[in-house]
């Protein structure tokens, strides 16, 4: 296990498919139901779902961000577990992936005949993939940002 500094509170984030990130952090701000929570060292004992949007990470000073998605967050005094089903640094979303994932999802939920299970199923995936465009928005690279403007473009 790391060594965790004064004021500083070991996170590890976990998905289905490997170890995302373990490490020290000054501070994380994750997303839920009801908008951010900041957790620092020291923070209440909590639980709490997870919602997709963007997760933050200040370490030694500097911001890293990443998208997360559905799940819950074990905090403890200097401690912080991230369960979620997936996560993705900003730098590695595959824009067009995430833009085309809302188009046929959209396309997919004008059918009336639609079922219920799908329907939900349609809207996780075009929440999962609009958190990861505003993150790009937001945090991206300036290829990543271009790439959206060329879609955006494009679809209009």
């Amino acid at each position: 296990m790391a060594e965790v500094k004064k004021h500083q509170i070991l996170v590890t984030v976990v998905t289905p498919y490997h170890n995302f990130f373990e490490g020290k952090a000054d501070s994380i701000s994750l997303p839920t139901q009801d908008g951010s929570i900041g957790v620092m060292s020291g923070h209440m004992p909590i639980v709490f779902a997870l919602f997709p949007g963007t997760c933050s990470f200040n370490i030694n000073g500097e911001k890293r961000y990443c998208v997360i998605t559905e799940g819950y967050a074990e905090i403890s005094q200097h401690m912080a577990l991230i369960v979620c089903n997936s996560a993705e640094w900003v730098e590695d979303i595959d824009v067009k992936r995430a833009f085309n994932s809302i188009v046929e999802n959209e396309e997919i939920l004008r059918d009336p005949t639609i079922h219920d299970f799908r329907e939900l199923a349609c809207k996780d995936n075009i929440n999962r993939a609009k958190a990861r465009l505003h993150l790009v928005e937001s945090h991206g690279t300036e290829e990543q940002k271009r790439i959206l403007e060329q879609l955006k473009t494009k679809e209009d």
